[in-house]
């Protein structure tokens, strides 16, 4: 059996989390690229038997199936589904796989607060971005805000607006949740919230947050979403091109139209950034590298996401 575990990307896995691998008796082969291409984690992951997903990548079918020695995935982020695609095979042929939840649920919380207030004050345009020199704003003890999904950040999200005076905050679950804010139908939340934050994940599914949810929402509502799986760019933009609602995403939409939008109804990040900070990214590697010894030695983890791998 080998002694190899490969790791991608550098951003996550902090050098001394590498050298407690190494001290545990394992060689580490780095990949040090963000998104390596299907054929390169083919060649890659071959006599490998532990991967830490440090990166973008997309773990296929196909790779997969070039697995000859791999006993254990541990993803740094929390949607790890979005990137093994290949999580079904992985089960089938006895790989573990772990990821790191909320890891960065503070940090993304953090992004979304902050750009919510950004552009409720219209920082981007009554700055030296824009060509604005004065504006009357709202503040935040004016409008309600709206948490679409209250798991680990939407609950801190939550928490972050009460704090900083907003009048009302309200949420939206599939199931009722243990916390003091109100949870109203999520039609309801959509067409009375002045600020909706979008906290729900990619397993909400494509195109989730679509023209029929999107038109829903108030005159002049900010909008911020996280997840750029689960919004329909199309449907947004229609509404944003109209200046009836204002956005902020965490990432830099395809669909052509976006960039001739004005500061004050559009803004976003150039890739997604909202989890990037060092506490972050220390933690999720503290966390990845237990989970990935505790595979490796025992097959169990408190972060072990497929359960029934060892069962096939």
């Amino acid at each position: 059996m080998s002694n190899k575990i490969l790791v991608t990307d550098s951003l996550f896995i902090f050098d001394e989390h590498v050298k407690r691998l190494k001290n545990a008796g394992y060689e580490v082969a780095r990949l040090d690229k963000p998104q390596a291409t299907e054929e390169e984690l083919c060649k890659a992951i071959k006599d490998k038997v532990g991967y830490i997903l440090g990166g973008i990548e997309k773990v296929t079918d196909k790779v997969i199936e070039s697995t000859d020695q791999l006993k254990a995935i541990v993803f740094t982020g929390t949607a790890w589904k979005g990137f093994v695609l290949g999580h079904g095979l992985a089960t089938k042929k006895g790989i573990a796989i772990a990821n790191a939840p909320h890891a960065n649920a503070g940090t993304v919380a953090e992004w979304t607060f902050t750009s919510a207030l950004a552009m409720t004050r219209n920082l981007f345009t009554l700055g030296r971005t824009g060509d604005k020199t004065f504006q009357t704003t709202h503040s935040l003890n004016e409008l309600r805000v709206g948490i679409v999904g209250l798991g680990h950040i939407g609950s801190r999200l939550a928490e972050l607006f009460s704090s900083a005076g907003a009048k009302e905050v309200v949420y939206w679950s599939h199931s009722e949740k243990q916390s003091p804010f109100e949870r109203l139908e999520l039609n309801d939340l959509l067409k009375t919230s002045d600020i909706v934050c979008s906290c729900v994940s990619a397993e909400a599914g494509h195109g989730w947050l679509d023209k029929d949810k999107i038109g829903l929402l108030k005159n002049g509502a900010l909008l911020t979403c996280l997840t750029d799986d689960v919004l329909n760019e199309d449907d947004l933009l229609e509404e944003l091109e109209n200046g009836r609602i204002r956005a902020f995403l965490d990432w830099t939409p395809k669909v052509e139209g976006y960039k001739n939008l004005p500061l004050d109804i559009f803004y976003c990040s150039n890739e997604s950034t909202a989890y990037n900070t060092h506490a972050a990214n220390k933690l999720a590697s503290d966390w990845v590298t237990q989970s990935l010894l505790n595979l490796l030695s025992s097959g169990k983890d408190r972060y072990l996401v497929n359960p029934e791998y060892k069962n096939t």
